[in-house]
């Protein structure tokens, strides 16, 4: 005769002795596939469009709360991985078109800092923005929209301190003017308006001492995750 042992005859009189379980179990099996029928024969029939709607909605809820993409109230969870992402497009971009010396990336704790070279973006004292340029300047533009609600976007113009002729009285103007042209740009590609900031420095931030520079001659694209205030 084959014994059992303590534990396993312990564990039988326990399930004896909760006997609700098994119905339990059968009600909720029983309740799914109700509801799971009731699914079927609604979606049966509803028309097509409202049916897709439907399919919509579950994926949807399944991106914000099984995938973990967003919370429930569509917030987006670690927003730092799109700019990550974002980051390592945009360089992989400046690499390959062989930009590296007229374009400079670099990460900074608000968010990211795209630097142009002025040349390469305008011809000397003006702010239209070049056709070669504009090319460019469209590509980042598609990739800077799939960021989050949460991130904005400053437009900086800087120049050197050498005086200037012709259409802008002084480099405040040309400086600005600048910024307010890329601004513009980006947001005929997409960019909401709301989120962005056209800011002129003249030369009052150079990146040297002298200020007289070629590399104070800049546009400065920062994509922020701070409030605009």
């Amino acid at each position: 005769m084959k014994m059992i042992s303590r534990t396993k005859l312990a564990s039988i009189k326990k399930r004896e002795a909760e006997p609700w379980i098994y119905s339990y179990a059968d009600l909720v099996t029983n309740l799914l596939a109700f509801f799971m029928m009731l699914l079927i024969v609604s979606m049966s029939k509803t028309p097509q469009a409202t049916s897709q709607k439907l399919v919509e909605g579950i994926k949807e809820y399944v991106d914000k709360v099984v995938n973990g993409k967003r919370q429930l109230d569509g917030t987006p969870i670690a927003a730092e991985n799109k700019v990550t992402e974002l980051q390592q497009v945009i360089d992989q971009y400046i690499r390959e078109s062989g930009l590296a010396a007229q374009i400079s990336l670099s990460r900074v704790p608000t968010g990211l800092e795209l630097t142009f070279e002025g040349a390469l973006m305008f011809d000397t004292g003006s702010a239209e923005i070049k056709p070669e340029s504009a090319v460019v300047l469209e590509n980042i533009a598609v990739l800077m929209a799939k960021l989050p609600a949460r991130f904005f976007i400053d437009v900086e113009g800087h120049t050197d301190n050498l005086p200037i002729s012709g259409r802008y009285p002084s480099n405040w103007e040309l400086s600005s003017g600048r910024a307010g042209s890329v601004v513009r740009f980006l947001e005929a590609k997409g960019l909401k308006s709301i989120k962005m900031r056209a800011i002129g420095y003249a030369n009052t931030r150079p990146v040297d001492g002298s200020g007289d520079a070629e590399a104070n001659r800049r546009v400065v694209i920062k994509v922020n995750s701070e409030t605009m205030e």
